[in-house]
């Protein structure tokens, strides 16, 4: 008896170093995929470009986490989580030093399609490495590993402006600390063990195999979901300022109003993921997003409105991400390449619909491009109540 607690609570400690180097390293991730906004203006100038030009970095970043992302996830079916995901910090370090001494535009181009993949490949890893580390207990440390993404997106223009006030504006050093930012998360991955795909040497008549027309249901809603909270938190800022609604200080303010309460409802959502089953957390999430943006339909040039919008906003769609990848690993084995599956979803998402609604603003109005969102959200309501249905024929896999 003595032996099985001892046994249990050895296992209970690496689960907890395991969270804590992922967290560590989400931490960094968020550091990384929200420091390159600010830091354009610095990296144009540097080149001796324009912001139209520089802004073809984001796309880049962006098309190479997709890559990492999407593809990565049948890598982490073939070899250590740990050695991918430490490597992957690699990357993003020595990308995040060459930056910006690339005097070159195509180059640098190449560095930041490197740097996105490493981000990429960082963020299906933590994942994957989480669901098979704490199977059915995931729920809430699924929660908990995007609020730490959160924290570092938070913290990021804040380090950023420091070190660019104490370095005198030198763009060097604001990229370099990043790098640096990189390393405790790698040591921590360097060190533990990698888990491994529980259910990999379990008979395949014992393991609920994937439902194609799940995952495809599960792709459309993270499809979606990412049209909605990526859509309006690059949007807001514009909308606010070219209405002239507000000025650009106010505006930020009401944009950080959103991403701080999408941060602070990952944390509310670690309690809340213990009582609640993941298909009602969800079907409460679209509900309330819905609401927040019929309260920007009504009000569409209201700063107040604009603030309860946001912070509500932000607050209703926190733990989709985190709480819909829960689902899945109730309803099927979720290997590597399902979990890359899901983020080609997001990711496809994410180079879309920014500037789909981009156009929507330019050419056909402001006020179009809230009903736009307002669709959006709809249709992922629809996705969902199908995915529900199918999850519930589909049934929760059997334990060993």
């Amino acid at each position: 008896m003595q032996e099985s607690n001892t046994a249990i609570h050895s296992a209970r400690q690496q689960e907890r170093l395991k969270f804590g180097a992922y967290g560590v390293s989400f931490i960094s991730l968020g550091l990384a995929l929200a420091a390159l906004g600010p830091m354009l203006p610095s990296l144009a100038e540097n080149l001796g470009v324009s912001i139209g030009k520089i802004s073809f970095v984001l796309t880049v970043s962006n098309l190479g986490y997709l890559i990492g992302s999407a593809g990565g996830g049948r890598l982490y079916d073939r070899f250590k989580g740990h050695r991918l995901m430490a490597l992957a910090l690699v990357l993003m370090a020595v990308s995040a030093v060459f930056a910006p001494l690339m005097k070159n535009f195509y180059l640098l181009l190449l560095v930041f399609l490197i740097f996105g993949f490493g981000n990429g490949l960082v963020d299906i890893g933590g994942n994957v490495n989480l669901l098979w580390v704490f199977q059915a207990r995931v729920g809430p440390y699924m929660n908990a590993l995007h609020f730490f993404f959160g924290v570092g997106a938070f913290l990021a223009p804040i380090v950023i402006n420091k070190v660019m006030t104490l370095s005198g504006g030198a763009i060097t050093w604001p990229f370099w600390i990043l790098a640096l930012l990189f390393l405790p998360g790698l040591l921590g991955l360097s060190i533990l063990p990698s888990p491994t795909d529980p259910e990999k040497k379990e008979e395949k008549s014992e393991v609920q195999k994937p439902d194609p027309k799940l995952i495809v249901l599960m792709m459309a809603l993270f499809f979606l979901y990412i049209a909605v909270e990526a859509g309006y938190g690059n949007w807001v800022f514009t909308y606010i300022t070219k209405l002239e609604i507000a000025n650009d200080t106010v505006a930020s303010y009401i944009n950080s109003a959103y991403w701080g309460a999408l941060t602070l409802g990952r944390l509310i959502a670690v309690p809340l993921s213990r009582k609640i089953k993941p298909g009602t957390m969800l079907v409460g999430n679209y509900v309330f997003t819905i609401l927040f943006l019929v309260v920007l339909m009504i009000w569409p040039v209201s700063p107040t409105a604009l603030w309860i919008g946001s912070a509500g906003l932000g607050l209703a769609l926190a733990s989709v991400f985190p709480t819909l990848l829960a689902l899945a690993e109730t309803r099927m084995k979720v290997t590597g390449a399902v979990t890359g599956l899901f983020f080609l979803g997001s990711g496809s998402g994410g180079i879309l619909f920014p500037t789909l609604l981009g156009q929507v603003f330019e050419y056909v109005g402001s006020y179009q491009l809230i009903l736009a969102l307002f669709g959006f959200a709809c249709a992922g309501l629809v996705v969902l109540a199908l995915m529900l249905a199918a999850s519930n024929r589909v049934g929760e896999k059997a334990r060993g």
